[in-house]
């Protein structure tokens, strides 16, 4: 008997009331939304051995009968062993559980029994350990490749997976949206049987086939939702911003250093998009150091002489405020305003918050800088002409789309990331922004030595790091943690702070910087920092974007497997901004092989696309961008590294939109597109 989609859980037989609200937590509500809940891995138990041939670590399945079974403390008297002998017709074995008395009478001698499990020679006698058992010959839970499902509360494997088996049976009313010349000419398996193999696969193939299908899936439809936003973004309009060429010249020509031939690129083509009463979108991705800020800057000079207001955001305080000086730099005559929660600034003036606030809002003061919460609050900014965001990751796919909303006439919309990504992973992640790239470094920055440092290794490390203090230089200091944790055994930039000012540092100045301190407070710190009247600034990873003291020429990261490679790049980014050579050190106890192999790749090259790619290998995409397309559907069976499957699927919504550009000639792609907007809340 099937079961509706919508039903609700508590309508599955197996599941008690508190398993319902520990699902609920998790956002399992209903039967659909179960049957889209997916193993994060899987057990294959389906192996089955005679007892005769069984050796330590196999896992195997066994079935026979229950000869003996009896419960008893351990030696120690902490845990309680339930000790069974098990046979078949292959031979017997001793089984063993840990506290489950329960079991004496669960499984009274005589019981047949399936188990699935471990072998072990631990304990002398070979043994099978904690087996999963089903008194059947084969169920949800032995003999076949099992589902492993994240839990929460009171939630088991076992309830879990009866929950779902029963609901299985209403897999067959899934809608399966997907063109009938996809299915076939990608042989993609059909929607109910892809869900009910990813949940209990028939075999190692076929759990392979339902990846591949539900991948592809996610994959078309985020393809389809970039495109549907760029048609979107093509009935809104915008103001049109140009500034004669004669002007721009003579702006680029004022700066102290030569503009590159990537940043030139990349500043002619959001011109030319600031030109068109369409919102330009477009992302400004480059590596470390490679002048995105100018690029930013000149952007702002067109809107600003067009006679627009420019609003940039930035993902910290910090950052916020770097970036207003830099402005004060290139656009001193349009008075930079800057706009944190701690701090209101007119130019070099500090000013009250309602002040900054009400010539924002009648256009006396038009180019502001602060932190994203300057579009979340809906500060009014007269005649907004352009919106530069920072960090593009931490803006979401839906702010970017609701900010073209807020008014009849939108901004245009410039974002950045200095997080290195390979072309083709950009244009999907961010398919909805037309890309610049800046992939080369101005003249004149130095190379970095990067040096792996153990215990065995600081005596070198701290002399070197001396030397370049004593040679007028400064120096970084990155922590994982604020404050000591004895259970995760890393430095903290408490403990650091008191280590080198009392240890091998202690004739310099040390301060500390964190984001728990108050605004005023790391304005000081960095203030003095970028003065020089410090020479080693402890801090966790609040510099890791963007801050700029060409001074400093050692960055030292304690904990440094800890970190990804594109964030270890970011930190290595805050040195060699000067004239001298520059080091990083990366100060790691961890020698696992993984660890290692990841911090050789950041000894190895300077190259962020590079190392972009190498992070995706070694450690996947699913952390990669973090929350990088904050409300899109979220990605159950992709990854950022499945580039075939990418390439795939941007050409099949390519074709799609090639044979019906509104979708109509395709009712349930355009069905599932509008549902997925509704969703994100997107309209």
């Amino acid at each position: 008997m099937s079961i509706p989609l919508g039903s609700p859980i508590k309508d599955l037989p197996g599941l008690g009331s508190t398993a319902v609200g520990d699902l609920g937590r998790l956002g399992v509500k209903t039967v659909r939304d179960l049957l889209w809940y997916a193993p994060f891995r899987y057990d294959d138990l389906s192996t089955t051995k005679p007892i005769s041939s069984l050796r330590h670590d196999d896992v195997v399945t066994l079935r026979g009968v229950i000869k003996s079974i009896s419960g008893r403390r351990s030696n120690n008297n902490r845990v309680h062993l339930t000790e069974a002998i098990f046979e078949n017709e292959t031979g017997a074995i001793k089984v063993v559980w840990f506290n489950q008395p329960y079991l004496e009478k669960t499984l009274a001698p005589g019981t047949r029994v399936t188990l699935a499990g471990q072998v072990s020679q631990k304990y002398g006698a070979t043994s099978l350990i904690s087996p999963v058992y089903e008194k059947t010959e084969s169920g949800n839970n032995t003999g076949r490749i099992v589902p492993i499902y994240g839990l929460t509360g009171s939630l088991t494997q076992r309830r879990l997976r009866g929950a779902i088996k029963y609901a299985l049976k209403a897999a067959g009313r899934l809608v399966d949206w997907l063109p009938e010349k996809i299915l076939e000419d990608e042989d993609l398996l059909p929607l109910a049987e892809a869900i009910s193999e990813i949940h209990f696969p028939s075999a190692t193939e076929a759990l392979e086939s339902a990846r591949e299908r539900l991948k592809f899936e996610e994959l078309f439809l985020h393809q389809l939702l970039f495109a549907h936003m760029k048609r979107d973004r093509e009935k809104i309009s915008a103001q049109v911003l140009s500034c004669p060429t004669d002007e721009i010249k003579v702006w680029v020509e004022k700066l102290p250093f030569q503009l590159t031939k990537a940043q030139r690129v990349a500043a002619w083509e959001i011109v030319k998009d600031l030109e068109k009463d369409v919102p330009m979108q477009r992302l400004l991705q480059g590596d470390v150091g490679s002048g995105k800020t100018v690029v930013a800057a000149l952007a702002a000079f067109v809107a600003l002489r067009a006679g627009a207001s420019v609003a940039y955001l930035a993902p910290t305080s910090i950052l916020a405020e770097q970036q207003q000086r830099s402005f004060l730099k290139f656009l001193s005559e349009f008075s930079p305003a800057l706009l944190t929660s701690g701090l209101a600034k007119i130019g070099s003036e500090s000013v009250k918050k309602k002040d900054l606030l009400a010539v924002l809002k009648t256009g006396e003061c038009r180019l502001i800088v602060g932190t994203h919460a300057l579009i979340e609050d809906a500060i009014e900014v007269a005649d907004l002409g352009l919106v530069i965001i920072d960090e593009q990751h931490r803006f979401g796919v839906a702010q970017r789309h609701a900010l073209l909303r807020r008014n009849e006439i939108a901004p245009h919309l410039l974002s950045m990331t200095a997080t290195p990504i390979p072309r083709s992973l950009a244009l999907t992640i961010y398919g909805d922004l037309d890309l610049s790239i800046l992939n080369e470094l101005p003249p004149g920055r130095q190379p970095i030595t990067t040096e792996l440092i153990g215990r065995a290794q600081e005596d070198k490390m701290y002399s070197k790091i001396v030397s370049e203090i004593e040679n007028s230089r400064q120096v970084f200091v990155i922590c994982p943690l604020i404050d000591p944790s004895d259970a995760l055994g890393v430095l903290s930039v408490e403990e650091t702070e008191k280590k080198l000012a009392e240890g091998p540092l202690k004739k310099f100045h040390v301060a500390k910087l964190h984001g728990r301190m108050k605004a005023d407070e790391k304005e000081k710190i960095m203030g003095e920092f970028a003065a020089g009247k410090i020479d080693v600034l402890i801090s966790t990873t609040v510099v890791e974007v963007g801050v700029d003291i060409p001074n400093a020429s050692v960055m030292l990261i304690f904990g440094a497997e800890r970190f990804g490679l594109a964030q270890l790049h970011q930190l290595r980014g805050r040195v060699g901004r000067g004239s001298a050579a520059s080091f990083c050190f990366l100060h790691s106890t961890n020698r696992s092989p993984a660890a290692w192999q990841r911090l050789q790749a950041m000894v190895k090259t300077q190259d962020g696309f590079k190392l972009a790619e190498a992070d995706l290998k070694l450690r996947g995409g699913g952390d990669f961008f973090g929350e990088a397309q904050s409300g899109f559907p979220e990605w159950r069976f992709a990854s950022f590294t499945d580039s075939e499957a990418i390439k795939k699927a941007r050409d099949w919504a390519k074709w799609v939109l090639g044979e019906s550009s509104d979708l109509s000639d395709f009712p349930l792609v355009r069905q599932k597109v509008q549902e997925s907007f509704e969703r994100v809340h997107l309209e």
